[in-house]
């Protein structure tokens, strides 16, 4: 009964990085789709691309090892990133709506007058506070 337990803390750790690395997918899509846009954007796109890619890692460590007892702690670290990344698909989801309503293409002069200044550092903070515990995380893990 043990050994079924511990399948399913790291089948519940593998699922919820899936489930979040697909999320990472969409916003990855939504912010290269946005056209004539400055640096700043090409680098959220590559945070982005990075904290997708922790995610495919502790994903690929959970599915080839055994339950080491970690698996609460991954748990909490991926609802804490997945609290971030929620809050990053409310924000590009309210500003596409902003932009497709008004048949707007997805310019970034478009993007930046529905933008506040203050949601794009908002949106960094995010994606620093994710990245930042799947780092932590791993670093635990790996010892």
């Amino acid at each position: 009964m043990e050994m079924l337990g511990a399948a399913s803390s790291v089948f519940a750790v593998v699922s919820l990085a899936v489930q979040l690395s697909s999320n990472i997918q969409k916003l990855i899509e939504f912010w290269d789709s946005v056209k004539e846009a400055p640096a700043e954007v090409a680098q959220i796109k590559s945070q982005l691309q990075i904290l997708g890619t922790l995610l495919r890692s502790i994903e690929d460590d959970y599915a080839a090892s055994s339950n080491d007892g970690s698996s609460e702690l991954g748990i909490e670290c991926l609802r804490v990133c997945a609290e971030s990344i929620a809050k990053l698909e409310k924000l590009c989801r309210e500003l596409d709506k902003g932009l497709n309503g008004s048949g707007i293409r997805r310019r970034w002069t478009c993007l930046r007058k529905a933008m506040k200044e203050k949601e794009l550092i908002d949106c960094w903070a995010e994606i620093e506070r994710a990245k930042s515990m799947l780092i932590l995380y791993q670093g635990w893990r790996n010892g």
